[in-house]
């Protein structure tokens, strides 16, 4: 055998031993100096108890966009890239929501039904400027289930290009608070108190309503303690958590009792308390001015 086709064979086994390496063998490297494509440890717990497939639909497809938007276009193709690469069950795929011209209105209005807004960009090309419509939403379902993701992160006088920078920074917070959502659902259950003068839901709703994502949530008010004492600290006993929202009116004896023995059992509580009395139309007044009164919500020794 000639010395240059050993070389030749060498040359080829070479070669098909590091295809059948690169087969079994899978590893990714991030080269960027901040180390953007690498996920955190929280997020690889998440993306780790994905169990069955998980399909992202994301609205960020189409003709139009503005520059810094593509940019946010590919990060956000590279991070579910690394997802996938983390988890196979995670797939992805691009979509113009507006491909159909002709139910252009009709299909905005059904996303904007669905909770997901538009966002209209101002696009500068050739010496032109014009308006364009772009749904910045990833729709991820899983197991039957679906849940909406934000990709903009709105900042408030910020140009489209620090909104972009913001919303990429976002990114997989954005996305793997979705995943987490689909994955681990909602197992705690939160208490909000009522009948001692709290807080009107309407004065509420913003932070219910964040919080109903991850948790049950129900009101609950302590009326049965006079009569039913231990049944209304069972019931009780049954929610993780219990928020009192600035109750004005003093808390009896039993009612007392009752929150400290829910305490005691490893229950956890979220007091909003205004220890004074002096709400803002106190001070509609000629002169403009009103006398501050302590609230005594009969709460001090529970506190201590």
């Amino acid at each position: 055998m000639s010395k240059n086709l050993k070389h030749i064979i060498l040359i080829v086994g070479v070669i098909l031993a590091l295809n059948i390496i690169g087969n079994t063998v899978y590893k990714r490297f991030d080269l960027t100096q901040d180390q953007r494509y690498t996920l955190s440890e929280a997020t690889q717990h998440i993306v780790a108890d994905v169990n069955s497939p998980i399909i992202i639909d994301v609205f960020l497809e189409g003709e139009g966009f503005p520059s810094e938007f593509r940019r946010l276009q590919t990060e956000t193709k590279q991070l579910l890239e690394e997802f996938y690469a983390q988890n196979s069950n995670i797939k992805f795929n691009f979509m113009n929501p507006l491909e159909d011209e002709a139910n252009r209105d009709q299909i905005i209005q059904q996303l904007n039904n669905r909770g997901l807004t538009p966002m209209q960009l101002t696009v500068q090309e050739n010496g032109k400027s014009s308006q364009e419509i772009i749904f910045p939403w990833a729709l991820a379902s899983y197991n039957d289930v679906t849940v909406k993701i934000p990709l903009v992160k709105n900042k408030l006088g910020a140009s489209q290009q620090e909104l972009v920078t913001n919303s990429v920074q976002h990114l997989e917070y954005a996305f793997a608070d979705g995943i987490g959502k689909l994955v681990h659902g909602k197992s705690k259950k939160i208490a909000i108190l009522k009948g001692n003068g709290e807080l009107e839901d309407q004065y509420l709703a913003d932070f219910l309503t964040t919080l109903k994502d991850y948790y049950f949530i129900a009101p609950f008010t302590l009326d049965s303690v006079a009569i039913q004492p231990e049944n209304t600290l069972k019931k009780l006993q049954a929610y993780d958590l219990i928020i009192a929202a600035k109750p004005t009116q003093a808390f009896t004896e039993k009612e007392k009792l009752v929150l400290d023995q829910y305490t005691m059992n490893g229950g956890k509580s979220l007091w909003l308390i205004d220890a004074v009395a002096m709400e803002k139309d106190s001070l509609y007044n000629e002169s403009g001015r009103s006398i501050a009164l302590a609230r005594d919500l009969n709460l001090t020794d529970v506190f201590f």
